[in-house]
């Protein structure tokens, strides 16, 4: 299966991003298979206006804005059913058919608000606009300057904080590059891909190694220290208070422990509200304006797009510090990797460009 056509812009520029990524590395990534790494699994095919995995959906609303709606987790169907108690249906969960019929009684920008009060992973079709150019990796990368300079780790020492798709990509595709990983997992809240297809998660995790951490006591939260202290390069996936909620300063870890990068993923950016937005791949793909077009509107293009795109920047990112020996702190946005992507697209009411 693919899912971008041979000839468009969209995978010559992912192309583009590939060869950086064995330009640095020796390995060859096939950006189409890194695409379709998930639905291989599953099988899932996309309809009109809900996405391949099946949790997020397009609905217009009353200000005539597409907006996607992702209900991944179960806590989802609740905290929306705050806004809309009538759609929440028998065992606590939305009928996405009323949920349209309400929806276009609101405005995006009142949508948008409620999200970020309550953590709903909710965008708005094409918010999110390019600042990068073509030939440039579409990361934010603060310099730090160490108080001391250790010496690297043989091989090189990677702890994984992220979860789901596109963190634990980028830690695979730096194990293929000879990296040692440790994945580290709280006890309480393990990898929500756990729970998902099974070869997926082992596809993603094999050759890993594993911690499980309680990050609720002193001394899990201890170990967690002294486990990023020790690292090479982190990679975490979290909004940015869940790390300050634990006492870890990223920008202070870099400037005085061994680690040399620090790969920060999020939806929508570190930086004032956007750090506090929830974001995934569906859901995301769309706030880059990274759809198809039919002319019912606008439709899901590829299994949470967003994900690998920001797997593969992330870790084409790592490599190009460590290549340059500059400590970092390295940001990566989903929805800012699908709107750098989005922006080579000559012809944007191109139809859905995969079969599904």
């Amino acid at each position: 299966m693919k899912f971008l056509r041979e000839e468009s812009s969209e995978l010559q520029q992912l192309n583009w991003l590939a060869s950086e990524f064995e330009l640095l590395s020796g390995f060859e990534v096939d950006p189409q298979e890194l695409l379709t790494q998930r639905v291989r699994h599953t099988k899932w095919e996309a309809t009109s206006s809900q996405s391949v995995g099946g949790s997020c959906h397009l609905m217009l609303t009353g200000d005539q804005h597409w907006v996607a709606i992702n209900l991944a987790r179960p806590e989802d169907h609740e905290l929306l059913g705050i806004l809309f108690p009538t759609t929440l249906q028998c065992e606590d969960k939305i009928n996405v058919s009323l949920l349209r019929l309400q929806v276009r009684q609101c405005s995006a920008d009142m949508l948008l608000e409620f999200a970020l009060d309550v953590g709903l992973p909710i965008s708005v079709l094409a918010e999110v606009t390019n600042k990068y150019s073509l030939n440039e990796l579409p990361v934010a990368v603060q310099h730090i300057e160490k108080t001391q300079v250790l010496p690297v780790s043989t091989p090189l020492k990677v702890v994984d904080l992220s979860s789901l798709w596109a963190g634990p990509l980028c830690s695979q595709l730096l194990q293929r590059c000879g990296y040692s990983i440790t994945k580290v997992e709280s006890s309480y809240r393990p990898d929500g891909a756990r729970f998902g297809n099974p070869n997926f998660f082992a596809e993603l995790d094999a050759g890993k190694s594993h911690v499980e951490i309680d990050f609720h006591s002193e001394h899990g939260i201890n170990q967690l220290r002294e486990l990023i202290e020790s690292a090479d390069v982190v990679i975490e996936g979290s909004r940015p208070r869940a790390m300050q909620q634990l006492g870890i300063d990223a920008e202070q870890i870099v400037r005085e422990a061994r680690p040399r990068v620090w790969l920060s993923l999020t939806g929508y950016g570190r930086a004032g509200a956007a750090g506090q937005r929830v974001g995934f791949g569906d859901d995301c793909a769309i706030a880059g304006g990274l759809v198809a077009y039919s002319p019912d509107g606008p439709q899901f293009l590829g299994d949470a797009i967003a994900d690998p795109i920001s797997g593969l920047v992330a870790a084409t990112g790592i490599l190009r510090a460590i290549y340059r020996q500059k400590s970092c702190l390295i940001g990566v946005s989903l929805a800012e990797s699908a709107s750098w992507l989005n922006s080579v697209r000559k012809n944007p009411e191109s139809q859905r460009d995969f079969n599904p």
